[in-house]
Parts: C-alpha cells; sequence; structure tokens
C-alpha cells in the first residue's frame, strides 16, 4: 500500500476542489436559483444502522443524520457555531450566572399533535439528566417550570460556557413530550418538533421519514441556519438505506436509485468527477481520526506501553491510506488556524515519530511479554478498518502482537463500554472537533471517559476549562490539556481527514453540513 505524497496530495486536492466547483456551477442557472418543487421521495445512503433513534441517548454520528431532521432543541449551533435560539425565543442570565431564565415559542406542535409546552421543556431537560450520553446540561442543579411558556435553570456553579454546551448537537438536549418524560433510554415514541417524523424503522434496511404536515416554522430567520432557523420540508418522504458497502452505494448513485450519499469515497469522487449527473460536495475539516486506548486493561494498563504505541506510529502513512489521500497530519487537538489552536505543544516530542527503537525500550521498560493487544474496529466506516489494518502492522514492526477484532459498528460502541477484552478502538471524532475543546474533553472525562480509566489531571483542567471567563483564558487552559493528552497516552491523535459527499444532479439547495439537512431540498424538475 503508497499514500499520495503531499505534493501530488494537494495536487489532486486543488484539482478535485476546481473541478467540483466547475462542476456545480455548469449545472447552477446564472442569477438565481431553480424555483424549489416540492412533493416526491429523497433517497439517502448511509453506511450503518442509527443505534437509537432516542436523540438525546446516543452520540452516534449515524442516529444523529436523522434524528437532526426530526428533534429540535431550545438552543443550537448556527453556522458559525454560534450558540442561536431555536425553540426558545430566547434566554436572560442572571448577573451572577447562576439562573437561566428561557422564554418559549408559543404554538410549536409535536409530531403528536399536542402543543409544546414549558411542561414538555422541564421533562426533557430533566430526562436528559438521567440518560443523556454527554455531560451537556451537567451543570444544572433544577429545572423549573416559570410560567406556561417559561422554564428557569438554577445552576450548581458558574459555568460560562453553558450555553454552548447547551447547544451541543453531538448528542443533542431536544424537547419531547412530557409523556416520554420516564422512559428509559432508547425506549421513547419517537416523537420531536422537527420538519420530518419517523415513520418506520427496519435495521439493516432502511429508516423512513415523512414530511410533517403543521411542522411550526421558525419565522425569525430567513432560511436555514446551522441547526437551526426557518426550515421547509419540501420532499414528501425521505428514506435512509442503510447500506454497508460503500461501492454498492456509488453503484446505486450512479444509476439513480440513490439521490444523496452521505459519503462518497475519494478513489470514487474522483472518478465521477465530469459526470454531469454527479453533484460533489467538500469538507476537508471533517474529523479527527484517533486510536483510543484502553488504560484500564492488559498490557495498555502500563503507561509506557502507551507511550510505545504513541512513538511508533506513523501518522501520515496511516491517516493518509485510511482517508484515500484526503487528510492533513495534524498532531495537535484543534484545527489550525482555529480559535482554540495551540499549535504543537506537546505533540512536538510524540506526534508522527515512528521511532521504532524508542518503542522497543518502552516496551522492555513497561515489561511487555506479547500478550495481545487487540484493536476493535468496524466494517461500517471504513476509516476505522483501514486504519487498523495500517495500525497493526506498524506495532507488529516493533514487536506488539497486534490483532484486530473487526465487527458492525453498534457491536463497536458495545464492546468499548466493556472494562476487559480489548486494548485500542479506532475512532473518527467528527463532531467534536467542530464543536472545539469543551466538546472533545468531554467525551474523555465523566463517569465513562473513551479511554475508559479516568485521569484526576484532565478532570481538573475539564472543570477548569468550562469555568474559564473569557476565550483567551480557556485557550490558556487548552493548551494545558493537550500537553496532558500526550503525558497521559489515553487517546491518539492520528490526524485530520475530510469527508466528500455526492448527489444526483437534479438535487436542488443540499449544503454539506454536520448532518445531511434533508428540508430546504428538493429535486429539480
Amino acid at each position: 500500500m503508497t499514500m499520495l505524497g503531499n505534493k501530488r496530495l494537494r495536487s489532486f486536492l486543488r484539482t478535485l476542489t476546481m473541478t467540483s466547483v466547475l462542476a456545480l456551477a455548469a449545472v447552477m442557472p446564472a442569477g438565481s436559483a431553480f424555483a424549489q418543487v416540492a412533493g416526491g421521495e429523497l433517497v439517502v445512503a448511509q453506511g450503518s444502522n442509527p443505534p437509537s433513534l432516542d436523540a438525546m441517548a446516543t452520540s452516534s454520528g449515524a442516529s444523529r443524520n436523522i434524528n437532526m431532521n426530526v428533534y429540535e432543541a431550545l438552543y443550537g449551533f448556527d453556522e458559525k457555531i454560534v450558540p442561536m435560539p431555536i425553540l426558545a425565543e430566547g434566554v436572560a442570565i442572571s448577573d451572577d450566572g447562576l439562573t437561566y431564565v428561557f422564554t418559549l415559542r408559543q404554538g410549536v406542535k409535536f409530531h403528536n399533535g399536542d402543543v409544546m409546552t414549558s411542561a414538555d421543556v422541564k421533562a426533557s431537560l430533566e430526562r436528559y439528566l438521567k440518560v443523556g450520553a454527554t455531560p451537556n446540561l451537567e451543570p444544572i442543579e433544577t429545572v423549573e417550570a416559570t410560567g406556561e411558556y417559561e422554564v428557569t435553570l438554577k445552576m450548581k456553579r458558574v459555568t460560562p460556557t453553558f450555553l454552548e454546551s447547551f447547544s451541543n448537537p453531538r448528542s443533542p438536549a431536544v424537547i419531547i413530550p412530557e409523556e416520554d418524560a420516564n422512559a428509559e433510554a432508547g425506549k421513547t415514541s419517537l416523537v420531536g418538533t422537527g420538519p420530518y417524523k419517523i415513520t418506520e424503522y427496519v435495521p439493516d434496511s432502511h429508516v423512513t421519514l415523512e414530511k410533517f404536515a403543521d411542522y411550526t416554522q421558525d419565522t425569525r430567520y430567513a432560511g436555514p441556519d446551522g441547526f437551526g432557523g426557518k426550515k421547509t420540508a419540501y420532499f414528501d418522504k425521505v428514506t435512509f438505506r442503510i447500506m454497508p458497502e460503500p461501492g454498492a452505494q456509488v453503484a446505486a448513485l450512479e444509476a439513480g436509485e440513490v439521490d444523496l450519499l452521505d459519503q462518497i469515497p475519494v478513489p470514487a469522487a474522483r472518478r465521477l468527477q465530469n459526470d454531469a449527473n454527479i453533484k460533489l460536495y467538500e469538507n476537508l475539516e471533517w474529523a479527527f481520526g484517533t486510536l483510543i486506548l484502553n488504560a484500564n486493561d492488559g498490557p495498555t494498563a502500563n503507561i509506557k506501553f502507551r507511550e510505545a504505541v504513541q512513538v511508533a506510529l506513523n501518522m501520515e502513512e496511516i491517516v493518509g491510506i485510511a482517508s484515500e489521500g484526503l487528510f492533513a497530519p495534524n498532531g495537535g487537538w484543534a484545527y489550525p488556524g482555529s480559535p482554540y489552536d495551540v499549535g504543537d505543544i506537546g505533540a512536538a516530542d510524540y506526534y508522527n515519530k515512528h521511532d521504532t527503537e524508542k518503542a522497543k525500550a518502552l516496551l522492555v521498560e513497561a515489561g511487555y511479554n506479547n500478550e495481545p493487544f487487540t484493536i476493535i474496529t468496524d466494517n461500517t466506516i471504513p476509516f476505522h478498518g483501514r486504519s487498523a489494518v495500517v495500525i497493526a502492522e506498524q506495532l507488529k514492526a516493533v514487536g506488539i502482537n497486534a490483532v484486530i477484532n473487526q465487527v458492525d459498528f453498534p457491536t463497536v460502541l458495545n464492546l468499548r463500554m466493556q472494562d476487559t477484552g480489548w486494548n485500542a478502538w479506532t475512532l473518527t471524532m467528527g463532531i467534536e472537533p467542530y464543536l472545539g475543546p469543551a466538546a472533545i474533553v468531554s467525551t474523555l472525562t465523566g463517569t465513562r471517559p473513551h479511554f475508559v480509566a479516568k485521569d484526576d489531571q484532565l478532570e481538573a483542567l475539564y472543570t477548569e476549562l468550562i469555568s474559564g471567563a473569557t476565550q483567551e483564558d480557556r485557550k490558556a487552559t487548552f493548551a494545558k490539556i493537550q500537553k496532558r493528552l500526550y503525558e497521559y497516552f489515553g487517546v491518539i491523535k492520528l490526524g485530520d481527514t475530510g469527508q466528500m459527499q455526492a448527489s444526483r444532479g437534479n438535487i436542488e439547495g443540499f449544503k454539506t453540513f454536520r448532518f445531511p439537512r434533508v428540508y430546504d431540498v428538493w429535486r429539480a424538475n
């Protein structure tokens, strides 16, 4: 296997980007977009089953793709990752930072026909505190309905980043009917307030959404904006087809059996870049490739062994092959040039070293005795499986007995919740780096951090991060966090990877985002 050289890679990306832009320009009429057309069905292909359609109880991207078209929250991020009101009219924050009073939009309907009130919001937020997949609402002490359309949150402590956490879509604090308040995780009625409603889910086959005829548009906005704004459902029906094999997805797109691919492999995009029947969409800062280490079991419980894994790896080779060339080597835990980019602090001594001799010496120091190093990965997200193969080969070269256990993605999610039976997990972090440091570090801390065993120093730094009064304060803390990640070696940053999406040429209005927004999208006549 070979990797695209940096010059060759940059040349390919420039060519692909320009060709995509020209292809889009060729099919767009000058001066205006096509008139929106209502009706019909949109078929979207994605690679894996949604582990849950209970939006607040899962952080899965496969679930988010569907759920964010169905459910809504009080607040969410706009296109520039700034909190914006969605089901709320707004919020008043007390001078001491300990009280948040949310005024609700009136007349918003659930899919069951009921009108949303503060009783539903209170029940939803209290349920999230019990079953929410991320600690977005952890600073809340109490939730009170202080009026029919007013909800008041009392906080445990001053948390300057609370509104950002509250807007976090990783496992969003969506609003559901009060009667679902006591439902166990994954067992709600699947009722939301969004422009589409869930009507059928057949695992390994499809999820069907239908237009919600009584959807209450947010007329404060001219159109969609990030996770909020004014949303219009043009299609009567949207079907998310579960198609694990990327080649089958591409073939279905070419045949017109599928209208939109949530992800298209780079080689397929290269082949189709001049096809007038296909549109390509590109996002070069889509995800972080990572290797999560189980610091609770087997050889990875030894910090010197984890350090050996870190220094043994050739990141450019891993991410270059796993992403099929759409990547950037980056050991930092923020995208270059972003507000929280702290450069190579911590990374300078450890990232992309592929130092065989140092790795071998660390293995001796760790007392490693050829115990199996089990990498769990999935057969659904291509990057995961490909990176596991390259990582295993590189680790075998320094004397580590690397073994791959490849299963479907939901099974991986279950396996990584076990304290034993695995040592490493290949994972692309997509939504977390998009949202920034608090979102990233929240997944590495708390009751179930990704690397299983807690690190007290990282826990303390996370508290410091979310308590920082200014962005400058939080950036300074994030520099300490990045340094700590290269001392504890609980998670290894592989690099940055992009994503490409594709649609049929007659699909209009689609814009690449953190999930496929199937509202404000239509088929041209």
